[in-house]
């Protein structure tokens, strides 16, 4: 079993929302490839209480649907956090929850965010073929390229 110590990943999204579900379809193909389950977080939306959550790793890795669409069909980006706060009852965005970890814990872990170009957002089980081929790809850049960098640097 695979296991990244002090990484978490935090896969965002609706699987019954079609290419929404990215974020938990990226976390279930690196259970399939034997990754530790510990390390992986399942979430609708991230809220204020995941601050103390991250708090306890060195690095967090985001991993969301993206409606924008990049040339890729993915983005991995190394985020901070953000100088300036706001709620909403819905959702908080990962640069905020690094701000509220640095500010109530005063941990700051190393994070980054993978955004995963989506197309179709309706009630069903099922990635789009585009958002599929996307996921793959994005997987592919994360574990032949981000998370080598994780591991040489613990």
């Amino acid at each position: 079993m695979k296991k990244l110590d002090n990484t978490l990943i935090i896969g965002i999204g609706n699987n019954t929302r079609q290419d929404d579900g990215l974020g938990w379809y990226f976390l279930d193909s690196l259970e399939k490839d034997d990754f530790n389950p510990e390390n992986l977080l399942y979430k609708y939306q991230l809220m204020v209480e995941d601050a103390e959550i991250i708090s306890a790793y060195e690095t967090v890795i985001f991993v969301d649907a993206s409606k924008e669409h990049s040339a890729n069909g993915f983005k991995i980006e190394r985020i901070f956090p953000s100088e300036q706060v706001a709620f909403s009852t819905h959702a908080v965005p990962p640069n905020q929850i690094l701000n509220l970890c640095a500010t109530i814990y005063h941990k700051k872990p190393k994070a980054y965010v993978i955004k995963i170009d989506g197309y179709e957002w309706d009630y069903k089980i099922e990635l789009s073929k585009e958002a599929e081929t996307n996921l793959n790809n994005a997987i592919k850049s994360f574990t032949q390229v981000l998370l080598p960098r994780i591991i040489a640097k613990k």
